[in-house]
């Protein structure tokens, strides 16, 4: 069979998306050399895949100041991918792989050209592993992502157009323009959705195949009192803002006075570098608050989510029939909240002008109007019906058959 490289970026949403499909591929006889950071090691290895572990220089992060809530131009992105992750791990891949031979390789989209470098180095067919929705139009049309009045853009553009020439001359590839830097490369996409929920679906190619999410049990969840949840209450409320923008405790607060005469269980998943002493006695007798909660399992049991409209989040939220309350916060999370709402599962509110008597509005609509979770529930069935993990491993195979 197969040898296959992939490699992906060190964050929860693009790595679990992958478990499932990974774990496919080993099952089906592919031999997979995953690369990520070390910390996704023990995660990986469980899929059966050989994992090696490229450096992340975390002081580099913090230096450069990188920090999805503060991108206020597409060029801030493109520098994000340019020198966090293509200038930063490309080159130390290259060397790692130089006495290896594969016969196609899985990247993560937000490799973007350095997908490309690899590919190219390598010889073979390149697959793009999106976990977030597609690009259907250049970056820089994505308006309502970027508040660009106050960005120095010809400085911004000088450092873009210096880095990539730099990456192109320790790697001798030909410099691309800017904006194919954040391109979704490959022969193949291999998108995390389903094409009912992709916006702008008819715009991207027949390289572009829609999966729907890959969902799979998590053997590192915690433990959690899930006989709890319909004792004494009815109703099941789950709030997480992701793995990444988990400190807002300002945020929680207004959960806690939005909701403390609701009817209903909540469940607040908080992070692990919350505090919980900073919440003070402002913890409803109605809140279960922990660092980090079982996921999809609560999923299954909640009758609405509050969340940051991650896409992984959205993804499975929808996939188990949840309907939302969404606080987008950066990145492409109001893209990611706008389509839920375009499709009715949900509605979207403004973090800046979020108050206690908003919250608790949308969350009474969304519980008590039954279209939120008739609309979810069409959604959510789009998604399972796209195939999931087994039907991305046949596309994958189908079409990359080592000669």
């Amino acid at each position: 069979m197969a040898r296959v490289l992939y490699v992906t970026i060190p964050a929860d949403g693009h790595v679990n998306p992958t478990l499932g499909l990974v774990k496919q591929l080993v099952d089906n006889g592919e031999e997979v050399v995953y690369m990520c950071s070390e910390e996704y090691r023990d995660r990986l290895a469980q899929t059966g895949a050989q994992f090696r572990a490229y450096q992340l220089d975390e002081p580099v992060f913090r230096d450069l100041g990188f920090n999805p809530t503060e991108f206020k131009h597409p060029l801030h992105f493109t520098d994000f991918m340019l020198r966090g992750i293509i200038e930063l791990h490309i080159p130390e891949i290259l060397r790692q792989i130089e006495t290896d031979s594969f016969d196609y390789l899985i990247f993560d989209s937000l490799f973007g050209w350095g997908g490309a470098i690899l590919g190219e180095k390598l010889g073979i067919p390149t697959i793009c592993s999106v976990t977030n929705l597609a690009f259907a139009e250049p970056l820089s049309q994505i308006v309502e992502v970027f508040d660009a009045s106050d960005v120095d853009v010809n400085a911004l553009y000088e450092r873009v157009t210096q880095t990539a020439q730099s990456i192109a001359r320790i790697c001798n590839v030909p410099v691309p323009a800017i904006e194919d830097i954040t391109r979704q490369f490959g022969d193949m996409k291999i998108v995390f959705t389903s094409r009912e929920f992709q916006p702008d679906a008819d715009k991207l190619d027949d390289s572009y195949i829609f999966t729907g999410p890959s969902i799979t049990s998590r053997p590192d969840a915690p433990s959690f009192p899930f006989e709890k949840l319909r004792s004494p209450h009815d109703k099941v409320v789950y709030i997480s803002m992701g793995s990444i923008l988990t400190k807002d405790v300002e945020l929680y607060k207004l959960c806690f006075a939005a909701f403390q005469d609701i009817p209903a269980q909540f469940v607040l998943s908080c992070g692990r570098d919350t505090e919980l002493e900073s919440f003070g006695d402002h913890i409803p007798p109605n809140f279960i608050v922990e660092p980090y909660v079982p996921q999809l399992e609560v999923l299954q049991q909640a009758d609405a989510f509050i969340t940051h409209a991650g896409m992984n989040s959205t993804s499975e939220a929808l996939y188990f029939h949840v309907p939302l309350v969404m606080i987008p916060l950066s990145s492409d999370q109001p893209i990611v909240a706008k389509r839920v709402e375009e499709l009715g599962a949900g509605i979207m509110l403004d973090r800046g002008q979020l108050t206690p008597t908003a919250l608790k509005d949308a969350l009474l609509q969304v519980l008590n109007e039954s279209t939120y979770k008739e609309r979810a529930m069409q959604v959510g069935d789009s998604l399972r019906n796209a195939g999931g993990y087994k039907e991305a491993a046949r596309r994958i195979m189908e079409m990359f058959v080592p000669d």
